[in-house]
């Protein structure tokens, strides 16, 4: 039987409540490196709106591969409150909403005083993915394409990440290797030489085009528009890296693929209540997954949102770029991010026909 990731843990609602911390006796079905996925390549395409990628599929090979092989859906959500950048990729690297008494509060959107931290800013110290997946021993990798994500560097670096208190002692700095480059062509090759050199157990990739082409001549979708050409420079990047996990027999086979978005957009901006701008994409690539709907294969364990932008409540919840950072652990058969409350998590050996039905679970405010 082909093995599927059960999406279980449904959100529960941050913005009153926040997950209970990881219960000490939960087993996993594998350690990192025990089953058949031992490296994540999460991407993140800043500003893709999902409609950008149907109106021209025909130019976008990777998208149109991953749309044959992956589990997808076009309709997944951002946060309830906030639809821009760091709000948005702070969520899908903590698995909290911004706001609430389990939220991660990054709510701006500029270029962080080098000064403040997540932590800071929070008032107490907030877990990422960068912190389950290196306390396991695993290498991890950080590569934007914007400043402003330094303020990831400098939250989970030597000097303000939390002690390792997994297993051996892997050290404060979360995050291995650090890459900033504006233009994402340099970036992706940086980052495909490196995989090649010495494959990233989890590593994070932000990809900023489409959006830099949305706010400088808005986000429409004729062909000819600039923001449909960067969003078929995304889809050559997502390629590059496809071709570089097909073509080394490290990766290949063993590697998975976690594709979302921070928001859309309309005219030139994005942040507002607009369904373009609330909407992303969320991609799962990954050995035995099975491809498909997303909504169609777990119906049990997730709501199709139609055009709604739900909050952080109810039995079930549509899928949200939050879960991203989770989904990658349970990938890797590593634990969820402590705090976390956006999780995709569960095990990778049930069919998703057996998936059980899921509800929001009662929780305790973090102190």
């Amino acid at each position: 039987m082909r093995f599927a990731l059960v999406l279980t843990a449904v959100i529960a609602a941050a913005g009153c409540s926040g997950v209970s911390p990881l219960a000490p006796d939960v087993e996993y079905e594998n350690g990192p490196g025990d089953g058949p996925i031992r490296y994540v390549v999460h991407v993140s395409v800043d500003g893709l709106r999902p409609d950008a990628v149907t109106r021209q599929l025909s130019a976008l090979p990777a998208f149109a591969r991953l749309r044959e092989q992956a589990a997808f859906t076009d309709n997944a959500r951002t946060d309830p409150d906030y639809s821009n950048t760091l709000p948005n990729h702070t969520a899908q690297l903590t698995g909290r909403g911004v706001t609430g008494p389990a939220g991660h509060a990054w709510d701006t959107n500029r270029d962080p005083d080098p000064t403040v931290t997540l932590h800071s800013n929070r008032g107490r110290y907030i877990a990422s993915v960068f912190d389950v997946a290196h306390d396991h021993g695993l290498r991890t990798g950080l590569y934007a394409s914007k400043s402003k994500f330094a303020l990831y560097d400098r939250s989970y670096g030597a000097s303000h990440g939390a002690p390792d208190a997994t297993g051996p002692n892997d050290g404060r700095d979360k995050i291995d290797t650090f890459v900033y480059d504006s233009d994402t062509g340099d970036l992706v090759r940086q980052l495909v030489a490196d995989l090649r050199a010495e494959p990233y157990g989890y590593v994070f990739v932000h990809l900023r085009d489409p959006d830099s082409a949305g706010h400088a001549f808005g986000w429409r979708l004729w062909s000819w528009h600039p923001y449909m050409r960067a969003v078929r420079r995304a889809d050559a990047r997502i390629g590059e890296i496809l071709a570089a996990i097909d073509s080394d027999p490290e990766l290949s086979g063993h590697t998975a693929l976690v594709v979302t978005a921070d928001h859309g957009g309309t005219g030139h901006h994005h942040g507002a209540g607009e369904r373009e701008h609330y909407t992303v994409p969320f991609y799962l690539w990954a050995p035995g997954v099975e491809p498909g709907d997303l909504y169609a294969l777990y119906p049990n364990a997730f709501a199709d949102p139609s055009d709604l932008r739900p909050g952080f409540g109810g039995d079930l919840q549509p899928v949200r770029n939050g879960a991203a950072g989770n989904v990658s652990l349970a990938l890797l058969g590593l634990p969820p991010i402590p705090g976390s409350t956006i999780s995709m998590a569960g095990t990778l050996l049930v069919a998703p026909d057996d998936a059980p039905t899921t509800a929001a679970q009662p929780v305790t405010p973090e102190r």
